[in-house]
């Protein structure tokens, strides 16, 4: 925790230091940007992880049929697949049904797809399970030149071998297939097809429940996010009045549970499935005041804000992945003057998150169209979400 505290305080020292060349009057140089919490622990150390991704691989023996992670660098050529038994962070289900899987294609005639130019068919593998006991597995597989009956058959194989065979004992809810010939495939790009099962798992998560789709966000530590979303909830000093914009809403939880605090929320999610789900999960928890919006967050939010009126207040949550939100989207959040709070949740803050956070908080720039007020950072928490690594979710406040 201790480690996690100063990486994201050097997080913070360096915008202070990159608002300051920008012209933006901070503490002194060399401080922090805003006040920076110690890192909140989770409440769960060891197999908190509701969801693993397995890649099948060539094993340190050689193998090309081995379930595991990734060890080594593409720089030193010397990557090979472990087995995850030792993992402290990955449940011990979830390594089952990576040994069954393994047990699987090492019985198949048909070889991994390492390379998808050198052909084979097997891919990774993803499980997710929930606390009421539901195991989801996703299996990846490239159909390379194979027809529709030698697919069906590949999959009647799949099913026979985790309904009835070895694989019985992971005592899958349900049982996915999606036919890939990219490293990641959307629904709409290839659907997943259940092959057994039911087809959604159930979480419970701040006295609510939620229904998850094979590719639907839901943040990996669920005792974690729970700690997460109630202070997300405290620092939006959300009330009555407030609409709750919720962008990258993923299944709707933030907003979900913040709902019956607030007069309206608005979410926003690029993923269909997980847009159903959140429709679907509000009208099973007899949340009302919720409307969800499919689509890509700068399509959409610019035309949503366009129209607003300032009169009524609104408070920003985002909670992007990875890379961030687009240029548009910041410009549209800086550029309504309703929204006077703005809560940042990213889990790299030194990575893409760090050019939104300029963008919130550097002077007007007619050349740019950001002639909005900047926000300025008021507050940042970091939570431990992901035990026994180098990462955490930072959680930064914005104001205006």
């Amino acid at each position: 925790l201790q480690v996690k505290y100063e990486n994201q305080r050097k997080v913070l020292q360096t915008l202070a230091s990159r608002l300051q060349e920008l012209g933006v009057d901070v503490q002194k140089p060399g401080e922090l940007c805003c006040p920076l919490r110690p890192v909140v622990p989770s409440p769960v150390i060891n197999g908190y992880r509701n969801k693993s991704t397995f890649s099948v691989n060539r094993g340190p023996d050689g193998n090309t049929k081995t379930v595991g992670l990734y060890v080594g660098t593409g720089r030193a050529r010397n990557i090979v697949c472990v087995r995850a038994d030792h993992v402290k962070n990955i449940p011990s289900n979830h390594k089952h049904v990576a040994q069954c899987y393994e047990e699987f294609i090492r019985r198949s005639p048909l070889d991994s797809c390492i390379l998808f130019h050198e052909g084979g068919h097997w891919r990774e593998l993803v499980v997710r399970t929930t606390s009421h006991g539901h195991t989801m597995a996703i299996v990846t597989f490239h159909p390379q030149q194979l027809g529709q009956e030698a697919l069906a058959t590949q999959k009647a194989l799949l099913k026979e071998f985790f309904a009835s065979g070895p694989g019985a004992g992971c005592a899958l809810t349900s049982l996915y297939f999606q036919e890939s010939t990219m490293t990641r495939c959307s629904h709409e790009q290839s659907p997943f097809q259940l092959l057994y099962g039911e087809p959604h798992i159930f979480e419970d998560l701040l006295d609510l429940k939620f229904r998850i789709s094979p590719d639907a966000f839901f943040q990996v530590n669920t005792s974690g996010a729970e700690t997460l979303y109630r202070a997300v909830g405290e620092l939006s000093q959300a009330d009555g009045d407030t609409v709750l914009l919720d962008v990258c809403c993923g299944t709707g939880t933030i907003g979900l549970s913040l709902a019956r605090h607030v007069s309206k929320v608005i979410g926003i999610e690029i993923v269909e499935k997980a847009i159903e789900d959140a429709r679907w999960n509000a009208a099973f928890n007899g949340i009302s005041n919720c409307e969800f919006h499919s689509g890509k967050a700068e399509a959409v939010l610019p035309q949503l804000l366009s129209s607003w009126e300032d009169t009524q207040p609104l408070v920003a949550v985002v909670n992007p992945s990875r890379a961030g939100i687009h240029y548009r989207v910041v410009r549209a959040i800086r550029n309504c003057k309703a929204i006077r709070r703005l809560l940042y949740v990213s889990c790299k803050p030194e990575g893409e998150a760090m050019r939104n956070f300029l963008e919130l908080c550097c002077p007007p720039d007619p050349g740019k169209k950001l002639v909005g007020e900047p926000f300025a950072p008021v507050l940042a928490i970091p939570f431990d979400l992901f035990p026994h690594t180098v990462h955490c979710e930072l959680v930064l406040l914005f104001s205006r």
